[in-house]
């Protein structure tokens, strides 16, 4: 007759097989949370140093590189390689080998373009951008060429010479009482009318310039409002930049005015105006948006003098 009763297989028993040890001549397993030698020590790999793609496109394979570690290096999709240079499964390189890579910012040079303009056109460095495509003196460029942007941008070669003619910034600051002591500065602002800049939104400012929390130093401020209400120029300028290329920021406008002062506007929603424009304080630019790393309809403004930061409250009434 046979049993219709299934076997019972003990829990215990269930980790000695699948260990593959043998039932017997061995004790059973060391189940513990100690142990008698230290567990091996598994190292992470480092980072990949990040390098500049060659001005021709073309890298050479490195002793223990693959397609990952390209593409982390030179800051390129791994399929773009696969695709670029038709690497099919299992998707290996060798040593030595050739390898064409794309970069994922390039500029069509046009017939008024010239090395000064495409910097300023998406905020790069000169040097960098001649450095990017072996470009040497006088820097000549042909209509059609196709132009390697550098990775990372330099906000401070929109800044324009100062002009002695112009106020400097100290002298634009409103004389305002100091706050008697454990009175909250105002949080609250509002477009003004007065003075040399005005606040670009209305709203509640949630982030003051200067030392934030990790360690981080704002630049600016933060101000509260409600989605889509009008960002406004802070004074009269010049739109020096528009575009998306700063995740943190999400879509940002910067505004050159006289004597080497920029403002900028960020995390914004719908953008009015766009690069050259000349626009007039108050003029509406933008929206409030959510764009960026923010989790609440916002706008971050700076306002920047020579490079520097500037307390936005020192020249805001």
């Amino acid at each position: 007759m046979v049993s219709t009763h299934k076997p019972i297989i003990r829990p215990a028993l269930i980790l000695v097989l699948v260990a593959g040890l043998p039932l017997a001549g061995c004790g059973v397993p060391k189940l513990s949370m100690t142990r008698d030698t230290p567990a091996p020590l598994l190292v992470a790999p480092l980072r990949q140093p990040a390098e500049a793609i060659p001005p021709d496109g073309m890298v050479t394979v490195r002793e223990g590189d693959t397609v990952y570690a390209l593409a982390a290096r030179y800051g390129v999709p791994p399929t773009s390689i696969i695709s670029d240079n038709q690497i099919g499964p299992p998707y290996s390189v060798f040593p030595g080998q050739q390898l064409r890579l794309t970069p994922q910012r390039t500029h069509l040079v046009g017939p008024e373009d010239s090395i000064y303009t495409i910097s300023q056109r998406y905020a790069v460095s000169q040097y960098q951008l001649a450095e990017a495509n072996g470009l040497e003196v006088p820097f000549e460029l042909r209509v059609g060429q196709r132009l390697i942007l550098p990775a990372s941008q330099d906000f401070s070669v929109l800044d324009s010479a100062p002009d002695a003619t112009v106020t400097n910034v100290a002298a634009l600051a409103p004389k305002v009482a100091a706050a008697p002591s454990g009175v909250p500065r105002k949080r609250f602002v509002a477009p003004s009318g007065t003075g040399a800049f005005r606040w670009p939104v209305e709203g509640e400012i949630i982030a003051e310039f200067g030392p934030a929390a990790r360690g981080v130093h704002n630049d600016g401020v933060n101000i509260a409002a409600t989605e889509g209400a009008a960002v406004r120029a802070s004074a009269r300028g010049t739109v020096a930049f528009v575009g998306r290329e700063i995740k943190s920021f999400g879509t940002l406008v910067l505004v050159k005015h006289d004597g080497g002062i920029i403002t900028a506007y960020a995390h914004l929603g719908d953008v009015m105006v766009r690069e050259g424009d000349v626009i007039e304080a108050g003029q509406q630019i933008a929206t409030v948006g959510l764009s960026g790393k923010v989790d609440t309809p916002q706008l971050h403004f700076e306002i920047r003098k020579a490079r520097e930061p500037v307390d936005p409250r020192t020249l805001i009434a």
